[in-house]
């Protein structure tokens, strides 16, 4: 938890100096007095903060992210050429459709990527179904959106959290955000 709030204190420090735009002993001792207080006064979320991905998470967040960037830029082209040559001609559409996203980031994470992605809207989520309702510009993306690779990805990242969860249940660990005292939701600080 220590290097934790140290990396805190110097992101906040540096957060500090990039608004201030000046480096001198002055801003220097004032946000890094600030940044101390902060990190004192919110200790006992630190149990709560996210704990710090593992190579592989970061490995399989980075491969989602670029297959997002690609589908972003295939998505402008065909959004380009359904208003530019009506091929295939606009026809707004709602696709109602139930991915198997389990978790509530998931979601949210799919959700956003829908929105993002050209010709795409997410309009609502039923979060005890975990049903979508989205707006597609075409039927043909509409159809293409079921099988949408990003959902796949999304999916394997939950698999991944939850594997770890379970073997951070298994093995005890009460250290980090993927411990069962975590997970019960007793968040109590151990300096207390």
């Amino acid at each position: 938890m220590r290097k934790r709030s140290l990396l805190l204190c110097a992101l906040l420090v540096a957060f500090w100096l990039a608004v201030s735009a000046e480096v001198d002993m002055q801003h220097l001792l004032v946000g890094a007095v600030l940044a101390i207080l902060t990190v004192w006064f919110w200790q006992d979320l630190g149990p709560r903060l996210p704990r710090l991905l593992s190579a592989g998470e970061l490995l399989l967040l980075g491969h989602c992210l670029l297959t997002l960037v690609r589908f972003i830029i295939q998505s402008n082209i065909a959004v380009a050429k359904t208003i530019l040559l009506s091929s295939p001609p606009v026809g707004p559409v709602f696709a109602v459709m139930r991915p198997p996203i389990e978790s509530n980031w998931g979601r949210v994470l799919l959700a956003n990527c829908i929105t993002i992605t050209p010709g795409t809207v997410t309009v609502d989520i039923d979060p005890k179904t975990g049903q979508f309702i989205v707006h597609v510009l075409t039927g043909e993306a509409a159809a293409e959106l079921f099988n949408w690779q990003i959902i796949r990805e999304i999916s394997h990242l939950e698999s991944w959290k939850r594997r770890r969860t379970e073997h951070a249940m298994a093995t005890g660990r009460s250290h980090d955000t993927d411990s069962f005292r975590a997970l019960t939701g007793d968040h109590r600080s151990d300096s207390h």
